[in-house]
């Protein structure tokens, strides 16, 4: 009987052994088979609702330099990266018949004006000897007249005779006239063409000077490498680019989305990282927004005036910008990635809770909490395949500025201003 009752108090003893192991090792085990998941606190912070677009630091405007005639370059007497003034010469493309027409109106302008004038033309000189010798006949004809007058008077003459030498003076008069008319005339005829002349000399002149190309504006830079002397050039075909790269002249040109572009306005603030400045920001305000995408890119040009102006900002610097719609310098936000369609998850006490949370700002990296949510709750940031309330989960805590920073832009450098 003894030995019966020892063996079944060892019985009992392994069965409840057994099963408290059992117990134990369930609980493990559904520990273990729980999904784990990443938590991290609302904090107190700077959210700015802003859309990112990348962009690149140049003039605001550039100058092709292009032939006005064909012709082959003579001179280049500027090369890339030289400093030019408004009107220098850039480069002489020359044509022969150019010059040839030149000389040509020149001298007929020259002729023209020797004609015109009363000094030189041979011309108005004529017309002068034949007023001056018709003016001599005209005297002796009044000569005559007044002695067949006094002839009459005196009835040595016929009034007849009288009347004969009034006719004759009558008509050496009208003679004298009709030159002195002609003259008149042929001086308005020279004077046209030598006007004629002088605008086709204005115009041949125009042209030889549009040989000489020159600079369009004041401090500029050539950008590229000008053509080479010799080479044959078509009206319009290309010589170099210019343009003032002043730092304090430079924008930044923004190339923004179509979907973003109806949030552009001008004056709106838009912070920028350049790669050439690591770890700074810098502010610029929009100065223009052009009308007319890309036809390729489908992405609409933006000019952004720099408000800091570094001596050391190069033409060519590219960086990436925020175009900030809203902001707020201090605010309750949690990581981005919390917010999984549409939806805050938290964890009470091992299980997922869905809170009803009012949301505010949103940007990449942060969204404002405006209200249902404390400091103390534990935000989900992980993903979590088909949350459900009250599911068990296990936690792992993340800083919070570490979370918001797993969302930042995957660029080269990402930007860095709401650390």
């Amino acid at each position: 009987m003894k030995r019966r009752a020892a063996a079944f108090i060892r019985w009992v003893v392994l069965i409840a052994v057994i099963a408290a192991v059992g117990a134990v090792g369930s609980q493990i085990a559904l520990a273990i088979l729980r999904p784990k998941i990443t938590v991290t606190h609302p904090v107190e912070g700077p959210v700015v609702q802003a859309f990112y677009a990348t962009g690149t630091l140049m003039a605001e405007r550039e100058y092709e330099i292009k032939s006005n005639a064909p012709g082959y370059v003579s001179q280049v007497p500027v090369d890339k990266g030289d400093r030019v003034k408004k009107d220098q010469p850039l480069a002489m493309v020359f044509e022969d018949a150019v010059q040839h027409k030149f000389d040509q109106a020149k001298a007929e302008r020259d002729q023209k004006a020797k004609l015109a004038d009363e000094k030189t033309s041979p011309v108005l000189a004529e017309y002068d000897a034949r007023i001056s010798a018709w003016g001599d006949i005209l005297l002796i004809a009044q000569r005559e007249q007044k002695r067949m007058t006094d002839l009459v008077e005196k009835n040595s003459a016929t009034q007849f005779d009288l009347d004969r030498a009034m006719d004759r003076t009558k008509t050496v008069w009208s003679e004298v006239e009709q030159m002195k008319a002609q003259k008149a005339t042929k001086k308005i005829e020279l004077q046209k063409d030598l006007e004629v002349a002088e605008a086709a000399l204005k115009i041949a002149q125009w042209n030889l000077d549009r040989q000489t190309i020159r600079c369009p504006i004041e401090n500029a830079v050539v950008l590229d490498r000008p053509v080479t002397i010799g080479t044959r050039l078509a009206v319009n075909d290309h010589i170099m680019w210019v343009a003032d790269v002043r730092p304090e002249k430079l924008i930044m040109r923004a190339a923004v989305d179509e979907e973003d572009k109806v949030y552009v306005k001008e004056g709106q603030v838009v912070r920028m990282t350049l790669y050439a400045y690591a770890g700074r920001t810098f502010e610029g305000r929009v100065k223009k927004v052009y009308d007319k995408a890309d036809a390729d890119r489908r992405t609409f040009e933006v000019d952004v005036e720099m408000v800091e102006k570094e001596p050391t900002f190069s033409a060519g610097m590219t960086g990436e910008l925020a175009f900030v719609m809203a902001e707020k310098a201090s605010a309750w936000v949690i990581p981005s990635q919390a917010v999984q369609s549409g939806v805050i998850w938290t964890v009470k006490d091992g299980a997922l809770s869905k809170p009803q949370v009012k949301l505010g700002l949103k940007s990449i990296e942060r969204v404002e909490v405006v209200s249902g949510l404390t400091s103390k709750d534990e935000v989900v940031i992980s993903p979590v395949d088909s949350p459900a309330e009250g599911q068990r989960v296990r936690t792992k805590f993340m800083d919070p500025t570490a979370a918001a920073n797993l969302n930042k832009p995957k660029v080269e450098k990402a930007f860095q201003a709401f650390n």
